[in-house]
């Protein structure tokens, strides 16, 4: 600084980073026919990050129970629920108990 004089302004800060790229996929959309309708490049995106548009498994194929635990009820097909259920314990549907006095 001169003297007598105040000291410049600090530089003003970075721009935030940008906002990253929308996924390449909706899985919710076309969900209900989404064996006829969906791409395969869709089916594989979906299957993998949503467990949404996996093809039923064949004997001996294994379901990730972990991607998309948290939205299981909705989000996994049956064939990943039955298979995650018998398999790891994961995704079971609870059977109700019958009506009191029957």
């Amino acid at each position: 600084a001169v003297c007598g004089q105040p000291p410049p302004p600090p530089p003003p800060p970075p721009p935030p980073p940008p906002a990253p790229p929308p996924p390449p996929f909706n899985c919710n959309a076309g969900f209900g026919n989404w064996a006829a309708t969906w791409s395969v490049p869709k089916k594989l995106f979906c299957c993998k990050t949503s467990g949404k548009g996996c093809a039923p498994p064949a004997e001996g194929c294994v379901f990730d129970c972990n991607a998309g635990f948290a939205n299981w009820q909705h989000g996994w097909s049956e064939a990943k629920k039955a298979w995650c259920c018998k398999h790891e314990g994961r995704g079971c549907v609870a059977t109700p108990c019958p009506p009191a006095g029957r």
